[in-house]
């Protein structure tokens, strides 16, 4: 808990993590959990910690993935990645969001990868992707109708290695991360994503 204070008020004469990156420290607190976030910087915690100045504010990536489902789809482009939270000192950290670059038919055919949670909810298979854990939930957009190209919303956080000590953590990041953004864009369908998520080591 001292150091917990000690990352959020900072030593005299110096600037808190708070103060030098008010953005950051809102969003990550916010999406991921203010105590997550605590248990995070323990984890990380170095001469050197700081946040990535690529996080964006929660109402940009709001209005970014809601944009995206609602206006024609740019098969060019593509859909926009949003970086939610990043974390570097003793290792890094960055939790990501975006709408699924597979469509919900060939996630639900792919069994090898992505595992069945719940109703509207996959978790990807974590020997696949060391070290990232990797979420979809479906979100039906208020509005968006027919015309929404993908309903498969994804969440991802990368953790420092793959330590078996941190799986309770990342499976709390992950799971708060998710019902936020689900709460964020208000889901019409309000896919219940379970706290006992099995990911692995």
């Amino acid at each position: 808990m001292i150091a917990a204070l000690a990352l959020a008020t900072g030593c005299s004469g110096e600037q808190s993590l708070s103060e030098q990156y008010p953005t950051q420290w809102k969003t990550c607190n916010a999406l991921l959990g203010t105590g997550n976030m605590e248990s995070l910087r323990e984890i990380v915690d170095s001469d050197d910690l700081r946040f990535s100045r690529r996080s964006l504010p929660v109402e940009q990536i709001q209005k970014g993935l809601t944009r995206e489902a609602i206006e024609p789809y740019d098969e060019y482009k593509g859909f926009d990645e949003y970086e939610v939270c990043g974390l570097s000192g003793d290792g890094q950290f960055k939790a990501m969001a975006m709408w699924a670059a597979d469509n919900l038919r060939a996630v639900q055919a792919d069994t090898e990868l992505w595992h069945r949670a719940a109703e509207d909810v996959y978790v990807a298979n974590t020997s696949y992707v060391v070290g990232d854990v990797n979420l979809l939930f479906r979100c039906d957009i208020k509005g968006a109708g027919e015309q929404q190209k993908q309903v498969l919303i994804e969440t991802r956080i990368t953790t420092p290695g793959n330590r078996k000590a941190l799986v309770d953590l990342r499976r709390r990041l992950i799971v708060h991360l998710s019902r936020a953004l689900r709460d964020e864009l208000a889901c019409t369908n309000r896919p219940d994503i379970p706290s006992d998520l099995a990911i692995g080591g």
